[in-house]
């Protein structure tokens, strides 16, 4: 879903994108529910596009959600995009190239291969590491991957993008009520559990 879309809906190659994926109610495999989104800025800071979306149902960790947060963004800015993640791992996986990325037994695989195809196999030589989360102190006096400090737009297009990707999950997250009876349910059978230990512990001894 575009929440602001550029001229044609493509991203210019000189944009530096922000991206962030979110998984909220988890560890719950019932609940859990993910979102991912992207920010593009232009040279002068200014916000040119907004993007969030629903990953498809096999993306169900928050890793999951960074990498189709990821595959959303290169799909649409062509060649080697400026991409800002904070999301070490995920950084990572760009230095180490695509046959590690799309190793067998990785669940994020496909999301992946189709990353490094969008640019055609060529790597992703401006994919770099951010924080997440910061505050306003840390603007000027953090550390981002390429050793350059955090800025002012840095902060504010990552907190954007993280908005945005939970915004996504709201559109499809359990609703409260059944949050709460199925986090009781759990909490009751936890509990229960214990009781039989500790009554087998008991018959033991």
């Amino acid at each position: 879903v575009w929440v602001r879309c550029p001229p044609g809906g493509f991203i210019d190659p000189d944009w530096v994108l922000y991206t962030d994926g979110s998984c909220l109610d988890g560890p719950t495999a019932l609940l859990r529910r993910t979102g991912w989104a992207f920010v593009a800025v232009d040279a002068s800071g200014l916000v040119r596009a907004v993007a969030h979306g629903v990953p498809p149902p096999w993306i169900d960790t928050i890793f999951g959600a960074e990498s189709w947060a990821i595959l959303q963004a290169v799909m649409l800015a062509p060649g080697d995009p400026g991409l800002r993640i904070d999301c070490k791992a995920a950084v990572d996986l760009f230095v180490a190239g695509r046959e590690r990325a799309v190793m067998a037994g990785r669940r994020s695989a496909r999301a992946w291969a189709a990353i490094f195809a969008a640019n055609d196999g060529e790597p992703f030589t401006r994919a770099v590491w951010m924080p997440a989360h910061t505050s306003g102190a840390d603007v000027g006096v953090r550390l981002v991957g390429d050793g350059s400090v955090l800025t002012l737009v840095d902060r504010r297009s990552n907190d954007r993008a993280d908005g945005a990707a939970k915004s996504a999950v709201a559109t499809h997250r359990v609703p409260a009520a059944i949050r709460k009876d199925i986090a009781r349910q759990e909490a009751d059978v936890e509990a229960m559990a214990w009781w039989v230990a500790r009554v087998t512990v008991a018959a033991n001894a």
